[in-house]
């Protein structure tokens, strides 16, 4: 096929320090048809001063606050490609990740993806890379029915069709001003089949103002996680449905992860309105079957590591809470995993 036009959006939210790295690296690409549009969603520090310096190669789209997905609809509405990448702008890429896509691409996809490697503040690699294996390709359609979740990486490290955004937008501002990406990566895959480069094309800075990795254990963090999480199964059951296909009735407990933050809250006493119907019996039946039904290369060691928190959360309320800590927050130091249990109560 043609070469695909490609745009580039990167999305800002005061990143003044990184933002000029992420815009470099767009520059840099060696696919030449594509378009680089920069918008930055109400900065209040010197991103724009640093973005203004790009005006003259770039398109740039300075707006009011509003959020990630307000920022994705300002971006989509200003770019004129038939594929789409997001590139946070914290982020970096490859300079041939482009041609790598293009070079992918076809008329049957909705979208491609590839491997980011997690790096530093000063881009020095951290031994950790999305996604944790190899996905799946083709139609992930009887996978996404079933399960909320495939191997994926964060926003950075996916291309899409443009005609399968614009099948998933509009996104609620209001509840995905941050996770944007996360509607587009359940939704995307019902408009066309899914690829999978294997090989690393984008840098995930890990500098301690991410939303998951590197920063402290956090209540208000994991609520606003398992609120995300939660909002994956109606994103999915909208596009099933539109379609003709029925999701799976367990569908929200597949994920042992989102299963685990459940748990968390429940013994934290810290639960949000979406998780009020939770019990522990529940929790501790759905969590444990998700563990042994999760469809990824673990061996049966690395599926008894996530038994603790369920089986301890029916006799140690404290114990199995900081065992479940450990688990999700793999990033946070030991002292800041013990505040967190302490501030339990």
């Amino acid at each position: 096929m043609a070469q695909p036009f490609i745009s580039v959006i990167i999305n800002n939210y005061n990143y003044a320090q990184f933002v000029g790295t992420a815009i470099e690296s767009a520059l840099a690409q060696t696919y030449p048809h594509r378009e680089i549009i920069v918008v930055d969603d109400g900065s209040t520090d010197e991103s724009r001063e640093v973005i203004q310096r790009y005006a003259d190669r770039v398109q740039v789209v300075f707006k009011e606050n509003g959020g990630q997905a307000s920022a994705f609809h300002a971006g989509v509405a200003a770019a004129r490609g038939e594929v789409i990448c997001f590139l946070d702008s914290d982020d970096y890429w490859a300079p041939h990740l482009l041609e790598r896509v293009a070079a992918r691409w076809d008329d049957s996809l909705a979208m491609v993806e590839w491997r980011m490697e997690c790096v530093d503040p000063d881009g020095k690699p951290l031994g950790r890379s999305f996604p944790i294996h190899t996905p799946y390709e083709g139609d992930l359609r009887p996978i996404l029915t079933r399960r909320i979740y495939y191997p994926s990486t964060p926003t950075s490290g996916n291309a899409f069709a443009r005609r399968a955004v614009e099948a998933v937008f509009p996104l609620d501002e209001s509840f995905w001003r941050i996770s944007a990406d996360a509607p587009l990566l359940m939704g995307a895959p019902f408009y066309g089949k899914f690829a999978f480069i294997d090989e690393t094309l984008s840098f995930y800075r890990v500098h301690g103002g991410n939303l998951h990795y590197g920063i402290p254990p956090r209540w208000e963090r994991l609520q606003r996680e398992v609120r995300h999480l939660l909002a994956r199964e109606p994103v999915i059951r909208t596009h099933a449905e539109r379609q003709g296909l029925r999701v799976h009735p367990r569908l929200v407990y597949s994920l042992p992860t989102l299963n685990l933050g459940r748990l968390m809250l429940l013994l934290g006493r810290r639960g949000i309105p979406e998780t009020r119907h939770d019990t522990l019996a529940q929790l501790i039946y759905y969590g444990i079957r998700a563990v042994w039904e999760y469809d990824a290369p673990w061996n049966f060691r690395q599926r008894l590591s996530w038994m603790p928190p369920f089986l301890l959360a029916m006799v140690n309320r404290r114990k199995a809470l900081y065992k479940a800590a450990r688990l999700m927050f793999w990033s946070a130091r030991e002292e800041d995993i013990a505040r967190f249990v302490q501030e339990a109560g």
